[in-house]
Formats: C-alpha cells, structure tokens, sequence
C-alpha cells in the first residue's frame, strides 16, 4: 500500500471513532449469568404517622363483630360490613371502636391484626375474632423531566424497577440511563438516597423496596443544549482531539 495512503486511512479511523455514538449505558451492568448473588427480600411495611388504614374484624356471629366495625346488630345481620378508615395521628395512635386509643405506629399490618384480635379475645367480646387491616395511602410520588405522577400501590410491595417501568419516556433514547434519586420520610426527617440502575447492588439499597409517601427524582443523563458552554464543551472537545491526533499523524508521517 502506499506510504501516502495509509496515514491518511489511519487518520480518517481516528476521527470516525471519535465522532461516532457513544454506546449506552446498560442497566445492571456488572450482573454475571448463571451466577446468583445476594438480595434482600421484600420487607413489610410499616405504619406512619398520617398513615391511613381500613380495619375489618369478622365473627361467625356477625352481631358480636358489630360494635368493632361501627354499625349497628340489625345492620350487621343484613348489610356488608363498612369500609372504615382510621387515620395515624401525630402519637403513632388510631381511635378504634370499643377497644380504644392503640398505637400502631411502627407496626406491620400484620402486628395491628393479631393485636386487635388478641384484645378482642381476651376482653371476652368474641372468642375466636378474624380481622383485616389494609393500608389505603400506598402512593409513590414520580417526578422528573416526564412530568410528574401520583402513583397508587395496590399491593403492599413495590420497588423501583417497578415504579420507573410505569414512567412514560424512561426507557427513551433521550433518556438512556437515568440518574435517580429516593427522598425518604423517616419520624418527621427527609432523607435522600442516590439509586445506582447500573450495578446490581441496587438489590441490597434501602430504597430499592419503596415505602409509603416516598419522592422518586428522575433525572436523565445526557447532553443538555441548555446548559451552553458545558454542551459546546461535550460536543466539541471529541472531535478537537480527533483533528489534533489526525495533524500530528500527517506531520510524523511527513518527515
């Protein structure tokens, strides 16, 4: 080949590779087939103060399960139990019928049922009581350059794939990887949590369950032409070295 030629082959490889697309990012990046790894389960939830909740308690003689869910006996023979929610106040306490102020913050829904029925029980108003609690305030809070999004929970477990899978635009090319970030409400303090979608540590992250009131902050990375000299910079930088390589090829080559 000629001596003239190859340099500027090798020249013009220089400026294509700097010019061309970056690849994108993956999610999970470092994750290996074939080979398990650690994650931590689902945990339960616990209740918050402001939390809402419905409590339920059911009897086979439904006159003695009345007075727990605020209706009356004839109301009980004849009609479905009413759905009742009982709001968290600022002591962590609900107000339930018959048996009182309780304090349920801290508790799993799990907790407020076998504690409601062991009171029950062991007050003598029913021997063998069944109660239901649900919380009916599981919302995620998803804001970002999408918009931003109310996002119901209809289960009692949610985590963060599950919630940006629900976000319109995230997986756009625009969007590649976005950077994320969980603002947490603990006992009346905010904290925030950065979220790492490349690496499979995410699965041991505390905020990779999602709790109840939490804020998900979708920020996509990327080049921003609004940002003027770091975008000149970004764009421009690439392919300034690429013609300074280029030029200190042709003059070795020229010697």
């Amino acid at each position: 080949m000629n001596k003239k030629i190859k340099p500027l082959l090798l020249a013009a490889g220089v400026l294509l590779t700097a010019c061309s697309t970056p690849n994108k990012l993956g999610f999970l990046r470092d994750l290996e087939y074939n080979i398990p790894f650690e994650a931590a389960p689902a945990p339960e939830l616990t209740l918050k103060v402001d939390d809402r909740i419905t409590i339920q308690v059911f009897s086979d003689e439904p006159a003695l399960a009345a007075p727990f869910n605020a209706i009356s006996v004839t109301e009980a023979e004849t009609a479905d139990l009413l759905t009742i929610t009982y709001g968290v106040d600022v002591r962590g306490d609900i107000d339930f019928p018959v048996l009182g102020s309780l304090h349920v913050e801290g508790l799993t829904l799990k907790q407020v049922q076998d504690e409601i029925a062991r009171q029950i029980r062991e007050r003598g108003y029913i021997k063998d009581p069944v109660v239901k609690a649900e919380l009916v305030n599981f919302t995620i809070t998803v804001i970002g350059e999408m918009g931003s999004l109310l996002l119901p929970v209809e289960s009692n477990s949610i985590n963060i794939f599950q919630v940006l899978a629900q976000v319109e635009s995230i997986n756009t090319e625009k969007s590649k990887i976005p950077d994320v970030m969980v603002v947490r409400t603990e006992n009346g303090k905010r904290e925030a949590f950065s979220v790492n979608l490349q690496s499979k540590d995410i699965y041991s992250s505390p905020v990779f369950y999602l709790q109840q009131n939490d804020m998900v902050y979708v920020q996509p990375r990327g080049l921003r032409l609004s940002s003027g000299g770091d975008a000149f910079v970004q764009i421009f930088a690439p392919v300034v070295s690429a013609i300074a390589s280029v030029a200190y090829i042709l003059i070795w080559t020229a010697r």
